[in-house]
């Protein structure tokens, strides 16, 4: 195999690596400029597959799992998948980009909590999306059973504009004509296990349900429901008997018909949860009176108050690496002249000082778990992410 090579104004087909999104173990994401005739130009979104891992055909299979299941779906509520390519032996998906944040980090920024009607909202729209992937069907109409196996805060994002998108279906699996996860074998971040899948029995679209209302418990009260001090702990929790406390015991302000959803998503036995997502979704739509449902411009002004300095940055970073792109290739008397890559082990050949890159760290996140190589990169005119304040890690 050959080594796998990225860096800013790095080529990929017709995409150009502008900005590093993120970055971990088994993948990172940057964000590209897709360039097509007559000057025609998209923001896109950049998934490789770390260059260390394509020769094991685990890793392999679920990256191209990922690319052939999302790549069939269409929500507003999902990120779509728009193409994949192999470079250098290394796989990458092309991503919509969207210009928002997971939701992590806006419950970090909003410390304790947010509003039960923006909560609800948001995750009424992920289970509008995540039962649309549910619902995905062959090609002679059969239910493929589809489990996103990973509903988490890190892999729900929230735009600036006020809508929500479902990420990372990375270690999703059909059950139908796609590589089979072996009974006993789990996968997914612990926090967010159903009790089924921590004792790995055979997992239906009831699982996600369960993440699902984890995640809408941690956005109304602040807390986690069944957070140990180990994940050892956790599971045993997630595994009990016990009901899940209602949520009004850590914030007043939740009504009692949201306290019974929750803890209904939130059931032990899978088959007192909500059958389907759709099911979820209509409860969600008549849990708050009318005049306290939130709208997406609400969400939108939300995020533009706790998060709106991030995005902004983000924003001028992608528009300065172009624009230094264009720049660099406009001294070169060239077309274009793409600045020589990073490798892998992050080392830097050397430019010429029109088209100089600076190396720079960007903290791993969350979305990708394991220890990263760390390198942002950008050329100048372009200030570096961190000194953009593009920082991607995530609590």
């Amino acid at each position: 195999m050959s080594e796998g090579i990225v860096g800013a104004g790095r080529t990929l087909g017709r995409y150009e690596l502008l900005v590093p999104i993120a970055e971990g173990g088994m993948a990172s994401v940057w964000a590209a400029r897709m360039k097509g005739q007559r000057g025609f130009q998209k923001i896109v979104a950049i998934k490789q597959m770390k260059p260390e891992l394509t020769d094991d055909p685990n890793f392999e299979t679920m990256f191209l799992d990922e690319a052939s299941l999302v790549s069939r779906l269409r929500h507003p509520n999902l990120a779509e998948i728009l193409d994949l390519g192999e470079e250098d032996d290394v796989l990458y998906q092309v991503m919509e980009f969207v210009d928002g944040e997971p939701l992590n980090r806006l419950l970090r920024q909003s410390r304790g909590g947010i509003p039960v009607p923006l909560a609800v909202r948001i995750v009424k729209e992920a289970s509008a999306g995540l039962h649309m992937a549910h619902e995905l069907r062959d090609e002679d109409g059969n239910l493929v059973n589809l489990v996103h196996r990973d509903v988490s805060l890190q892999n729900i994002l929230v735009t600036y504009d006020g809508v929500t998108k479902v990420i990372d279906f990375g270690v999703a699996k059909a059950m139908s004509n796609l590589q089979k996860t072996n009974v006993g074998q789990v996968k997914g971040k612990v926090p967010y296990m159903s009790p089924e899948q921590a004792v790995g029995e055979p997992l239906d679209r009831r699982t996600d349900i369960f993440a699902l209302g984890i995640v809408l418990f941690q956005l109304i009260t602040g807390k986690h429901p069944f957070r140990g001090d180990t994940d050892l702990e956790t599971i045993m929790r997630i595994c009990s008997k016990d009901p899940v406390a209602p949520p009004s015991t850590h914030n007043k302000l939740v009504p009692p018909e949201l306290d019974k959803l929750v803890q209904k998503a939130l059931a032990k036995d899978r088959s007192a949860r909500f059958a389907t997502m759709s099911e979820m979704q209509r409860a969600l739509e008549v849990v708050l009176p009318a005049s306290q449902q939130a709208s997406a411009e609400d969400l939108g002004r939300f995020m533009q108050q706790h998060l709106g300095d991030r995005g902004e940055k983000r924003r001028q970073s992608i528009q300065e690496a172009g624009r230094a792109l264009d720049q660099a290739a406009a001294l070169s008397g060239g077309p274009k002249t793409i600045p020589p890559p990073i490798s892998s082990r992050g080392r830097m050949q050397t430019l010429p000082p029109s088209a100089r890159v600076h190396q720079d760290n960007v903290a791993t996140v969350a979305d990708f778990p394991g220890a990263a190589s760390r390198s942002a990169l950008a050329a100048p005119p372009a200030p570096s992410a961190r000194s953009l304040g593009l920082d991607v890690s995530t609590p």
